[in-house]
């Protein structure tokens, strides 16, 4: 894995940069074998076991996104092998290296697989930082491919620059009935995203390749084709600058909103989010 200069430029400039290579033929091995071991102990109709921590022991779910769309949540804890991924892979160090921050902290992981060509499997747009409870500029998900990922396998797709924004939008995912100065309608960010004008970027990745997401870069993903089917393993990080900063607007974390140790203005403790990299 290289992770030069142009990297971190294109992250800073248009909000996703790809990191040709970043995982090797072994990991990517790996994590197929253990997300489908995660994939089925829920079709036992049981979530799977947790074997480990690195972070918040969130609990493990199964979400289906129109037919032939799944994704699985918080499984880093039911796998040793998502566990050594954590610990032993360059994957914290990208993240560190490419956002500049002294120290990185793992939060969650969410995988994606998309396995038909209906219009429910396509991921809509939106950004990651809306429904966030913590506020700092290095909270990136880590976007791992692990199937090759054509024009027709379902590619992640960005509003180049859209990182910039100095405000959230109100995400549908959020309480309606309140309002929060510094959050702009949903429907503004939509309506960017599908503008005429608007800079749209197309990323196709070979298996084992990486994308880095800024958490207010607007995103999306096409469907996958007929007969086609895409993996996509997403990590998303803590950085130096973050700091515990809930809201009205904010998702509650099971397990953590309530925790007495996350303190409003602090950063993540050692206890619940152990350092992973340091500069």
């Amino acid at each position: 894995m290289r992770i030069g200069p142009e990297h971190v430029a294109q992250y800073a400039a248009e909000g996703c940069t790809r990191i040709e290579g970043a995982f090797d033929a072994r990991w990517v091995e790996r994590l197929l074998a253990a997300i489908e071991r995660c994939r089925a102990a829920f079709a036992t109709g049981c979530p799977p076991r947790l074997v480990g921590s690195v972070g918040p022991r969130n609990p493990p779910s199964i979400h289906r996104t129109g037919e032939g769309g799944i994704q699985l949540r918080n499984c880093m804890s039911t796998d040793t092998t998502f566990l050594d991924w954590l610990r032993s892979s360059p994957a914290a160090e990208l993240v560190g290296r490419i956002t500049g921050a002294r120290s990185v902290r793992f939060w969650m992981d969410a995988t994606f697989i998309k396995e038909a060509a209906d219009p429910g499997t396509a991921t809509p747009w939106h950004n990651d930082v809306c429904t966030f409870p913590f506020q700092g500029e290095q909270q990136p998900s880590l976007w791992v491919a692990l199937t090759d990922v054509g024009p027709e396998d379902a590619p992640l797709l960005t509003l180049a620059g859209s990182n910039h924004d100095r405000w959230r939008y109100h995400s549908p995912l959020s309480r309606q009935d309140v309002r929060l100065p510094g959050y702009r309608p949903w429907d503004e960010l939509l309506a960017r995203a599908t503008a005429p004008d608007a800079d749209i970027r197309v990323w196709t990745a070979r298996a084992g390749d990486a994308l880095l997401i800024h958490p207010r870069t607007i995103h999306a993903s096409r469907a996958a084709g007929r007969g086609r089917r895409r993996v996509a393993f997403t990590t998303r990080w803590l950085g130096s600058d973050v700091v515990w900063a809930p809201d009205a607007l904010s998702v509650h974390v099971a397990g953590l909103s309530d925790h007495p140790a996350m303190v409003p203005g602090a950063p993540p403790p050692d206890a619940l989010f152990p350092v992973l990299w340091q500069a």
